[in-house]
């Protein structure tokens, strides 16, 4: 039987290429690749973007199943922010509480206060940007630190009066801030006596900077390097506990990256039309075939691909038009001081995902390393591949996942 103890960090926005380029400046994270399971290329699903990225790793399902189709969402006639009240399906942590596992959800997205016995709100929920409970009525325990057992006291997280805090100020620095402060709470955790059997957490700097400063800027460099420290930071947590050898590591990203330097300014585009930029990803609101074939023609005009509508969930395919944007570019409404009539200009990014569906940039690293893990490589994986293999080390059952672990956990794999 496998250990059923695990750690799982998922990393924002860290691309298989970037990994296979910088290992050198990566030596916690490449000594695992090398002595535990790695797969180069884990696909993203449809679209490339953080929300639905996440939700795919938790649930082991797509979209059009679990329900998270963006980083927002159409309800009621408004975009709101994906959350955890919206993954239709059961997640990881949902099966392991339900199996009896201590699970503990340090700072990750879209995972349910009430199926985990420790809980901290993700970093970024402080935002105003991401915070719709409040607004909406809807379950305001999503902001709010579940720890009944008092396992975190005296740790400093990320959360207080952030009153003065927009979405638009919380950039690399303060992520850092934020991920050393969620990442130093999950290694207290795995250094106590009362560590939890599993802890989920994840790290946002590395997409962040990759946003502001462009893929493989100095600052680029800077973020991988510091979410690598922290993920050494774990591995010394682990050391430091008589049970640490017991733990498997599962470490991913949510999607990759590329180069952009051009926006398509949507709200010019298709002027009469909803839409919901989600990257280099837009989704269109349309009413009927007229409407669909407008924004077809338009988006088609400026390079734009048309998305097959399989991924989005079964009651909005009729109602949604998806398109992917030419490479170098992503989608935004115009700013104030756009040129009048342009349809196109300079992105306030410099990297950007939710690329072309099969665009290699948007594959993704993934690693797992730990007493019931083969020393093992795939080439690639599917993004459905990875919460059954999750599933299969804590010794879940895998009826809820349609694709099979990628590997058959073994107790007491040698490590060389």
């Amino acid at each position: 039987m496998p250990s059923k103890k695990l750690i799982l960090i998922m990393i924002d926005g860290v691309s298989a290429d970037y990994f296979d380029t910088h290992r050198n400046r990566l030596p916690h994270l490449s000594q695992l690749a090398d002595r535990g399971y790695r797969v180069k290329r884990m696909k993203s699903p449809v679209p490339a973007v953080s929300m639905p990225g996440r939700a795919s790793l938790l649930t082991g399902v797509a979209a059009d199943r679990h329900g998270i189709y963006g980083n927002r969402l159409r309800q009621d006639g408004q975009f709101n922010p994906a959350d955890a009240k919206d993954v239709r399906v059961p997640t990881i942590a949902t099966l392991a509480s339900a199996a009896g596992l201590d699970v503990a959800c340090v700072g990750h997205a879209l995972i349910k206060p009430e199926d985990v016995s420790l809980y901290v709100p993700p970093c970024w929920m402080r935002d105003s940007g991401f915070t719709k409970v409040t607004a909406t009525g809807r379950d305001v325990s999503l902001l709010k630190v579940k720890d009944p057992l008092q396992r975190l006291a005296g740790v400093s997280l990320p959360f207080g009066d952030y009153a003065s805090i927009t979405d638009a100020s919380m950039g690399p620095s303060e992520y850092s801030v934020a991920d050393r402060q969620i990442v130093s709470a999950a290694a207290a955790l795995l250094r106590s006596s009362t560590a939890p059997e599993v802890i989920i957490t994840e790290i946002n700097v590395t997409d962040s900077a990759q946003h502001f400063h462009g893929y493989e800027s100095d600052e680029a460099h800077a973020a991988a390097e510091f979410a690598d420290g922290l993920v050494g930071l774990c591995l010394d947590s682990l050391r430091q506990n008589a049970t640490g050898d017991q733990y498997n590591i599962a470490i991913v990203s949510d999607h990759g990256h590329e180069a952009i330097s051009k926006t398509i300014y949507v709200d010019r585009l298709v002027p009469n039309l909803v839409c919901d930029t989600e990257g280099s990803t837009v989704h269109v609101f349309v009413d009927n075939v007229s409407e669909r074939s407008y924004a077809e023609e338009r988006f088609a005009s400026i390079g734009a691909v048309s998305l097959s509508r399989s991924y989005l969930p079964a009651e909005l395919r009729d109602r949604v038009a998806s398109f992917a944007a030419p490479s170098g570019y992503d989608f935004a409404p115009a700013p104030g001081g756009a040129a009048p009539k342009a349809l196109t200009g300079d992105s306030d990014y410099k990297s950007m995902h939710g690329l072309q569906p099969g665009n290699p940039a948007d594959d993704r690293f993934c690693l797992f390393f730990g007493p019931d893990v083969p020393n093992g490589l795939a080439e690639t994986a599917e993004a459905e591949s990875f919460a059954p293999t999750v599933g299969a080390l804590l010794g879940l059952s895998l009826d809820a996942f349609p694709a099979s672990p990628l590997f058959v956990p073994a107790p007491g794999f040698p490590k060389a």
